[in-house]
């Protein structure tokens, strides 16, 4: 075989494995990756990722979800190579528990995602006495359930709560199978992600057949169904809570102000 040949061999079989390498890559939309498989709870997870298609302007959401429910959501974009990386503190308080945690990257929609699961050690075992809702919360919770507009078929929704800054839980009552929620989440009660959607969580684990419609969300939910979260960027607390706020400084200085004058008026002896 002459140098022309071999030449010519090597640059078909040089074409071939770019074509192999691109077809492989564009079977693989969105690949995640992490450093390791087992933690502490005091160590850092690096998930790095890979776009293989690249929308400009287009963010990648990270969900790590653990026995507790949510326990972190970050939202990158993605560099121009379409590569990024996102940082995780297991010391996190959300985080004390040993056992698996779900690592969830999606990227413009919910079918171009992936996941990994890691588990923590050395922790805390999770106990039994309390619900996962107060372990994964731990303080009061701010009522909604009158300012938002719903509508449930084969259940009932017993209450709406600000559990934190950016999600509402709703407990649902007297669920049955084939049932379906329906409510409305206005950006001056709950904001959502920057690509416009919100999480939504099932008896704390995701739901893959929730539908959102603008700031309208859709999950059905069958009759072992007792809670359900919605996750966004952040949640405006409750109107009440704030009033009772102004009014506790509004009569505090109205106190002080009278006590002023009542002193200014008192004869000197």
């Amino acid at each position: 075989m002459n140098v022309q040949s071999i030449v010519l061999l090597m640059a078909v079989m040089a074409v071939g494995s770019m074509g192999a390498a691109s077809q492989a890559f564009a079977d693989v939309p969105l690949d995640i990756e992490v450093n390791g498989d087992t933690f502490d709870h005091a160590s850092t997870i690096i998930v790095d990722g890979q776009i293989g298609d690249l929308r400009t302007g287009t963010p990648v959401t990270v969900i790590v979800t653990g026995s507790t429910g949510v326990v972190t959501i970050e939202q990158i974009t993605p560099s121009s190579d379409g590569s990024f990386s996102v940082s995780i503190n297991t010391a996190s308080p959300l985080m004390k528990y040993d056992g698996e945690y779900k690592i969830k990257a999606t990227y413009g929609d919910a079918g171009i995602n992936d996941v990994v699961f890691v588990t923590l050690e050395g922790g805390l075992v999770k106990g039994t006495s309390a619900s996962a809702h107060e372990e994964h919360h731990g303080y009061e919770a701010a009522d909604l359930t009158n300012e938002l507009n719903y509508n449930i078929s084969g259940g009932m929704v017993h209450s709406i709560t600000s559990t934190n800054d950016d999600s509402l839980l709703i407990t649902i009552h007297d669920a049955e199978d084939g049932s379906e929620l329906t409510i409305a989440l206005p950006d001056d009660i709950i904001t959502p992600f920057n690509d416009g959607s919100f999480f939504v969580l099932v008896n704390g684990e995701e739901s893959d057949d929730a539908e959102q419609n603008g700031n309208s969300v859709t999950i059905p939910f069958d009759a072992d169904t007792t809670e359900i979260e919605i996750v966004g960027t952040h949640v405006v607390p409750e109107f009440g809570t704030i009033a009772m706020i102004v009014l506790a400084v509004a009569i505090v200085s109205i106190i002080a102000v009278s006590a002023k004058s009542r002193l200014s008026i008192m004869p000197r002896i």
